[in-house]
C-alpha cells in the first residue's frame, strides 16, 4: 500500500483553551451540586439559557428584516450607537468626527483587527502589554499578527493594583502598545453584556487627530474586513442597535480554585474570575459557603 506525505505532518498539538476545557469538565461531572462560574452565560435557576427580555424584544422587532449584506464597515445605526456609548456624545472625538470604526466579530475579532492595523504602522514598537489575568485568547490574538506579548499585573485583593500598573507602564518602551491605552483605540463586545455570544457583535474603533486621518484608517479597515470576512454579520448588530451587563475576580489562588473545583464541583477560571450569571437562587448560598470556607482555611 502506497503511503503519501501530507502538508500537515509537522503540525504540533495545541493544548485546548482553558475556559472551554473547563466547560467540558463541568458537563461530564455527574455531581448534582456542580456549578459553572467559568463562562459568561445567563442561566435560569435550572441551568438553562436565559435570554434578556430586551434581546427577546429586539429579535421580535427585526424578525422580518431582509438578509441583504451590510456596508463593509458594518451596520450604520449599530456603529453610531456604540461609538456614542463608548465616547459619549459630548466628547470632542465625536463632535469633530475623529473616530474611525468598523463592526467586528465580537471582542476577539475586534482585537485581531486592531492588531492588524497597529502592526502595520511604522511608528509603533512590535510589543504589546496585556493585563494579567486576561482572557486566555488575548495573547494568541496578538501573537498571531506578529506582536511580542508582555504581561503586567493589574488586579489585587482590594481592586486594581495601581503600583504594579504604573511600574509596568513606566518601564514599557514609549512606542509599545498597551491594551489600556484608550486614547488610541477601543475594542468592544456585546457577547456577555447582552448574552448574544453566538451572534458575534463587536466594534473596533480608533481615535485620530483629524478627520482626514479617519478617512484613511477606515479605508484600510475596509480592506482588512473585505479580505477576511467580506461583510460583517447583520443579526447581532441589529439586536444591539434595537436595545436601550457580568464578571468579578474573587482573589483566590490557583490552588484554591483547583480545590473548589475538585471537592466542591464549582468551576471557574484559574485566575478566580467568575461569571455572576452562573449564580442563581438554587446555588448562590452553596457557592458562598464553599468560598467562605476556603478563604477561612487560608487565613488560619
Amino acid at each position: 500500500m502506497l503511503s503519501f506525505s501530507t502538508y500537515f505532518e509537522d503540525v504540533a498539538y495545541t493544548p485546548p483553551d482553558a475556559i472551554l476545557e473547563l466547560t467540558k469538565d463541568y458537563k461530564v461531572d455527574p455531581d448534582t451540586r456542580k456549578v459553572n462560574l467559568g463562562q459568561g452565560r445567563y442561566k435560569d435557576n435550572y441551568g438553562n439559557p436565559w435570554i434578556l427580555p430586551a434581546v427577546k424584544a429586539a429579535k421580535e422587532a427585526i424578525r422580518d428584516c431582509e438578509h441583504e449584506s451590510l456596508p463593509i464597515l458594518g451596520h450604520p445605526e449599530f456603529q453610531r450607537l456604540v461609538t456614542e456609548l463608548v465616547f459619549k456624545m459630548a466628547s470632542s472625538a465625536i463632535r469633530e468626527s475623529r473616530v474611525a470604526f468598523c463592526q467586528a466579530l465580537s471582542g476577539t475579532r475586534a482585537l485581531h483587527v486592531a492588531g492588524m492595523m497597529l502592526v502595520r504602522t511604522s511608528i509603533c514598537d512590535q510589543t504589546i502589554y496585556i493585563t494579567n489575568p486576561s482572557w486566555s485568547n488575548h495573547r494568541q490574538v496578538f501573537e498571531s499578527v506578529g506582536f511580542s506579548v508582555r504581561e503586567f499585573n493589574h488586579a489585587s485583593r482590594s481592586g486594581v493594583d495601581m503600583q504594579s500598573l504604573f511600574r509596568a507602564m513606566t518601564k514599557a518602551d514609549p512606542m509599545s502598545i498597551s491594551e489600556l491605552n484608550l486614547e488610541t483605540g477601543v475594542c468592544i463586545s456585546f457577547a456577555k453584556s447582552m448574552g448574544i455570544y453566538g451572534e458575534r457583535a463587536g466594534l473596533c474603533a480608533f481615535v485620530s487627530r483629524n478627520h482626514s486621518i479617519v478617512t484613511n484608517v477606515e479605508s484600510d479597515l475596509a480592506r482588512l474586513i473585505r479580505g477576511e470576512i467580506s461583510n460583517p454579520p447583520a443579526f447581532g448588530a441589529r439586536i444591539v442597535a434595537m436595545q436601550k451587563g457580568m464578571f468579578c475576580v474573587l482573589g483566590l489562588t490557583p490552588d484554591q480554585v483547583y480545590y473548589v473545583k475538585t471537592f466542591h464541583h464549582i468551576y471557574m477560571a484559574e485566575s478566580s474570575r467568575i461569571s455572576i450569571a452562573g449564580l442563581n437562587e438554587g446555588n448562590v448560598r452553596y457557592v458562598a459557603e464553599c468560598i467562605h470556607q476556603i478563604i477561612c482555611r487560608r487565613e488560619e
